[in-house]
């Protein structure tokens, strides 16, 4: 899909920003087309569109105000979807950081979740991304 495409498959949620929005600290990259607030799963998402030459290859979806069971409740929901994970990783520093990772041939999905309990902060963002064309 192209941008257009994507802007005419979800009118009135999707549009172009004024200013380019980074995909965040775990994803390189910036892009401007956005659904600010989209709703599923009971829970809210940002969610970014990112393109390659003009082509989608990469949705990114960030939950606006997580809360404790955000990132339980979407790793079962994706493994009921497709299967077990193909690989999972933990990192601590004054952030806990837990990613887990989907590969299949079409795309890859990454869950990542990070929290930091003392601080009041916690991050869950989901990336679905195609396959690199090199």
């Amino acid at each position: 899909m192209t941008k257009a495409e994507v802007l005419a498959a979800f009118p009135g949620e999707a549009q172009r920003l004024a200013q380019p929005a980074n995909f965040g600290p775990q994803v390189a990259g910036t892009t401007d087309v956005a659904i600010p607030a989209y709703e599923t799963e009971g829970m809210k998402f940002r969610v970014l569109f990112g393109f390659e030459s003009d082509a989608l290859n990469r949705v990114h979806l960030s939950v606006m105000k997580a809360g404790d069971a955000a990132c339980g409740d979407l790793e079962k929901l994706l493994t009921e979807k497709h299967s077990t994970p193909s690989d999972r990783s933990t990192t601590q520093t004054n952030v806990r950081t837990e990613q887990i990772v989907w590969k299949r041939p079409e795309q890859t999905i990454t869950l990542s979740c990070s929290e930091a309990l003392g601080l009041g902060y916690r991050s869950v963002t989901l990336d679905y991304s195609a396959p690199s064309k090199t």
